[in-house]
């Protein structure tokens, strides 16, 4: 019995081992799935393939007008079936469709229809840059001190206006070998026959800076492109130029009218340096675009801020009934105002009355000298000059979604004899007793400025901060003098501004390399001169017992120097200092600051170095 149950074994095995393949490494199974399917030259982009446990079908994409009476198709199927017709065999498809027959490795068969639909060329044609070039900054990302936003940017850019009117055109002329459409295109000035320029007069490293490798990626004149369909992006090269590859956002998905190329600007690279808002905002941009619209269109309602019908609170806005001081008068990014006998002035409001369908609180208003009996309102300068008197509107403009907010408001000043000064979105910070009005442009001691300030407090008796003085003629030169005359030691060297990235070290600085080497340096300035904003004299620098001080192009010498002032900062004089040493080199501080505090150090130099940023020299006679 036991020799029968082992013959019948051994059976079993032989049926079982002659059932497997004959290749141990083939597998018998039922897929029989088109995996992928590409028409060299003909084809525009992947097949789009559907397959469910119901239905096995597939699109394909031509430009329309193809002959596609024998097309000889490229397709990948499940491993171990088999296609009729084959890959590499000629197929007519000029229907419309087609039927494939897919067979599994076990004998199953599958059809499998193929569509054959005209591609929808959607950047075929004319088009145009429908609007200004924006861009998004963000400083300090993940800071809480920092900041971030959209703007035009030819508010820094001035020059990148002239993009809004230009041209652009699309021609394809066929398909690549990878499927991406391709062609030849155009990008002209408009009506105004200019292009776009990216450059910032008088940056802040004191030279001008064009921003074109950054901000401008747009071919000027011809081009050839390539429409990447994997990704959505288009490529522009023109011949001996670097290819350009920027990405298709469409803005209007209805009739395609409206996309946006946009890239990142990477200036970043550039640094923080020692730069205004503006400035850094550029340095830092994360993405800028064009708007780019089809010839004939427009661009859709964006519903902006504008447009948004302002929410009416319940409750009445504050009142400004009463008299409100002059805590401070600022501007940006610095100078001389000359404008002390403002300080003492008064804005008064009365008679007002709040209207509750249009949200406006209107009343009288008067812009009175105070205890000196001065009203200079701006001291001759370009800055805003207030009515005197007249009638006033001050305008509710709140977030729709926060109904308690009273940040920032409209106020408007009508004078007695109708001339008004209105104030767009710039009475801000008030809470209920105080007041910011804020303007763009003005000019402080000859040198313009990008805005100022008037800030009011209720009730608030202001003093000129000047302590009395009588301001010195800039024609004279002062007798006390601002530039350090004598000898001075170093303090602690040189040090590193690394504030901005929040360094464990003291105070947000930390030391220049070896820069201890400095500690013992002794600075001699001596026949100091002045003639306006500019001083100079002779300087000796002793290096101490160690003889060194090693800061490469930038280690003081001995010889002449010439200071000159070109603004304020703090408070304090900013100017460029140009030594020309003994042994017949020059050496040039930008933007170098002199503070005569007499706190823990009198005086320093600040000046910038390439990939370190703010630099500090300070000394003491101490």
């Amino acid at each position: 019995m036991k020799k029968i149950i082992n013959f019948v074994l051994f059976l079993g095995l032989i049926g079982v081992i002659s059932c497997q393949p004959k290749d141990p490494n083939e597998l018998l199974t039922s897929e029989r799935a088109i995996i992928s399917y590409f028409i060299d030259g003909i084809q525009i982009g992947p097949a789009e393939i559907n397959r469910t446990p119901s239905e096995s079908d597939f699109t394909i994409y031509v430009i329309d007008g193809m002959d596609l009476t024998s097309v000889t198709p490229q397709i990948e199927i499940s491993l171990g079936a088999t296609i009729f017709p084959a890959s590499g065999e000629a197929v007519d498809l000029s229907s419309g469709e087609y039927t494939y027959k897919v067979t599994s490795a076990t004998g199953e068969v599958r059809d499998w229809v193929l569509t054959v639909q005209s591609f929808d060329n959607k950047i075929q044609g004319k088009w145009k840059v429908g609007k200004p070039m924006e861009f998004h900054y963000f400083i300090g990302e993940g800071e809480s001190w920092g900041w971030e936003g959209v703007k035009d940017l030819e508010w820094t850019l001035p020059g990148a206006g002239a993009a809004t009117d230009n041209e652009l055109e699309f021609m394809t002329v066929g398909v690549d070998e990878v499927g991406n459409l391709y062609g030849t295109g155009s990008y002209t000035s408009g009506a105004d026959g200019t292009f776009e320029t990216f450059v910032l007069e008088n940056a802040c490293q004191g030279s001008d800076i064009d921003y074109a490798p950054y901000y401008g990626r747009m071919p000027q004149g011809d081009f050839e492109w390539v429409l990447d369909l994997t990704n959505n992006t288009i490529i522009l090269t023109q011949e001996e130029k670097t290819e350009t590859t920027l990405p298709i956002e469409w803005i209007n998905t209805e009739d395609y009218s409206v996309f946006e190329l946009a890239f990142s600007p990477e200036a970043n690279d550039l640094g923080w340096q020692d730069c205004n808002y503006n400035e850094l905002e550029l340095n830092f941009g994360k993405r800028v675009w064009y708007t780019i619209i089809r010839d004939g269109a427009s661009i859709p309602d964006e519903g902006g801020e504008e447009e948004t019908d302002p929410v009416i609170p319940e409750y009445a806005p504050i009142s400004l009934n009463g008299d409100w001081g002059i805590e401070d008068i600022g501007f940006w990014p610095g100078g001389n105002a000359g404008v002390c006998d403002d300080f003492d002035n008064i804005m008064r409001f009365s008679n007002e009355v709040f209207d509750t369908e249009t949200g406006i609180l209107s009343g009288d208003f008067e812009y009175l000298a105070g205890a000196d009996g001065n009203l200079t309102n701006g001291n001759g300068t370009d800055w805003v000059v207030f009515p005197e008197s007249g009638r006033f509107e001050l305008k509710l403009l709140q977030n729709p979604n926060d109904t308690e907010s009273r940040e920032f408001w409209t106020i408007k000043f009508i004078a007695t004899d109708g001339t008004e000064l209105e104030v767009p979105n710039a009475v801000e910070g008030g809470g209920a007793d105080q007041i910011t009005l804020k303007f763009n442009g003005g000019n402080a001691g000859g040198v313009d400025q990008e805005a100022h300030w008037y800030k009011f407090v209720r009730n608030f008796v202001g003093t000129k901060p000047c302590d009395g003085e009588t301001p010195v003629d800039p024609e004279e030169p002062d007798p006390n003098g601002i530039f350090p005359e004598g000898t001075w030691r170093a303090r602690d060297g040189i040090m590193i501004n690394n504030y901005y990235w929040y360094s464990d070290s003291d105070n947000g600085h930390q030391r220049y390399g070896d820069s201890q080497a400095a500690d013992n340096d002794v600075i001699t300035f001596t026949s100091v001169e002045q003639n306006g904003d500019v001083y100079t004299g002779n300087i000796r620098v002793d290096y101490g017992d160690d003889g060194t001080f090693d800061l490469g192009e930038y280690t003081m010498k001995s010889g002449t120097f010439t200071y000159t002032i070109t603004g304020d900062e703090y408070g304090a004089p900013v100017g460029n200092l140009v030594i020309n040493a003994t042994d017949g080199s020059t050496i040039t501080y930008f933007k170098t600051n002199l503070w005569n505090s007499k706190g823990d150090f009198d005086f320093q130099i600040k000046f910038n170095i390439d990939e370190v940023g703010e630099v500090y020299y300070r000394m003491t006679d101490k």
